[in-house]
């Protein structure tokens, strides 16, 4: 083993300790990634939109304020009720899990079917004006509902949050020793 060599060896080594240091920071940082992402994908957003929807308000994208847009659809004890079923199926631990599409079918069948029960057998007491009234809730509540458990479908949301932590880690910048390995190598073999 020539001079030369043995440096390149001792520089490797050197560098793949360096590697074994910042591990537990890569770690780190792939969780808060993934915690960040979570925090962002959170469905409960969606059970806030249903919620402001069946109230007749809207968010004004400019000043955040809520806006009266119509008049609302059910009182709150309706709207209580519905979202408090609704998140039973709209929430973090669905859409992180492992849905097939016949499950999907099922379980919006399902939620569609006891909703349209309770709102027909309980329209009075949810201050539901008509029957179009009733439609449209049925319809504010399943559309966003059956798109929270497509995001379950095959683990899609896990797998796409699984591949944004890697792609975000992978540009992370690099220890300056790393990017320097080329640099180095080449000084030792003027």
């Amino acid at each position: 083993m020539n001079e030369l060599d043995a440096q390149e060896a001792l520089i490797r080594q050197q560098m793949q300790s360096q590697e074994g240091m910042n591990a537990p920071m890569l770690w780190q940082n792939q969780q808060q990634v993934q915690a960040a992402l979570v925090a962002q994908t959170d469905p409960a957003k969606i059970l806030d939109e249903i919620e402001l929807k069946l109230k007749g308000y809207k968010q004004s994208m400019k000043t955040g304020e809520f806006e009266q847009m119509a008049e609302p659809l059910m009182n709150d004890k309706g709207v209580n009720k519905l979202i408090l079923n609704l998140s039973a199926i709209v929430n973090q631990n669905t859409i992180l899990s492992h849905l097939e599409e016949e499950e999907i079918t099922k379980m919006i069948i399902k939620v569609g079917n006891d909703l349209i029960d309770d709102l027909t057998l309980n329209w009075k007491d949810y201050g539901i004006k008509d029957e179009m009234s009733r439609d449209h809730i049925v319809n504010i509540a399943l559309f966003p509902s059956f798109m929270a458990l497509k995001r379950a479908w095959k683990q899609n949301e896990k797998n796409w949050l699984g591949k944004i932590t890697i792609e975000s880690l992978s540009n992370a910048p690099r220890v300056q020793g790393m990017r320097d390995k080329g640099k180095i190598m080449d000084r030792l073999r003027l």
